[in-house]
């Protein structure tokens, strides 16, 4: 190889390269990747739109984020607005319960309105205790039982050592036997059970 052609082979390479770039350069690709110029703002916005054509129409983390944050948003409204329902289904059936169970009681008491009338009547048509007695009776045996089929029951207590679950202690009294010392002798209120559970102490006197 002559000193002339020697000479002339970097030259060519040097030029070839030179060719390449510029042609890179022709295309969006290829400017945007050239850094050996700074850019304008026209030519980042451009950089940054074929970024992200080159993503193939995958979102950006920032469009990803937003959009979950849109999904979480759309369903917390949908839970607020199914709670608020729910919440408001419930009051209306507690107040359902609540006016049925007072229409049963109301009803359960209407008979013992009825017996106090006609005590009333035959106390204005008739002098006879007799006959007053036995309308308070009937009205007395309504009333037990309306309690009774409502689940109350009477608390045991004469004769009944001292509970103070279920009795409350008003005085004391000497007691009238041996076997009543420390026991209950009378009842001065009587107390009530509802279902088993205490509704009203029985007020006692025991003895001592």
């Amino acid at each position: 190889m002559s000193r002339k052609d020697r000479e002339k082979k970097p030259h060519d390479a040097e030029q070839a390269e030179a060719e390449m770039r510029n042609a890179g350069a022709e295309t969006p690709e290829g400017a945007c990747n050239a850094t050996d110029e700074p850019r304008g703002e026209g030519e980042a916005a451009a950089c940054d739109n074929v970024a992200d054509d080159t993503e193939d129409g995958q979102p950006t983390p920032l469009e990803a984020a937003l959009s979950e944050i849109e999904e979480w948003k759309d369903k917390y409204l949908r839970l607020s607005a199914e709670f608020d329902n729910y919440r408001k289904r419930t009051l209306r059936e507690k107040a359902d319960m609540v006016t049925t169970a007072a229409g049963k009681t109301i009803e359960q008491l209407l008979p013992v309105v009825d017996n106090f009338e006609l005590a009333l009547k035959s106390a204005e048509s008739t002098e006879s205790v007799e006959a007053m007695r036995d309308g308070l009776t009937l009205i007395l045996k309504s009333l037990q039982g309306f309690l009774k089929s409502s689940g109350v029951s009477e608390i045991e207590a004469v004769g009944k050592p001292l509970d103070t679950d279920y009795h409350d202690a008003v005085t004391k009294i000497a007691a009238p036997s041996a076997e009543l010392k420390g026991k209950i002798v009378n009842v001065i209120r009587k107390g009530y059970l509802l279902n088993g559970t205490v509704l009203r102490h029985a007020q006692v006197v025991v003895g001592e």
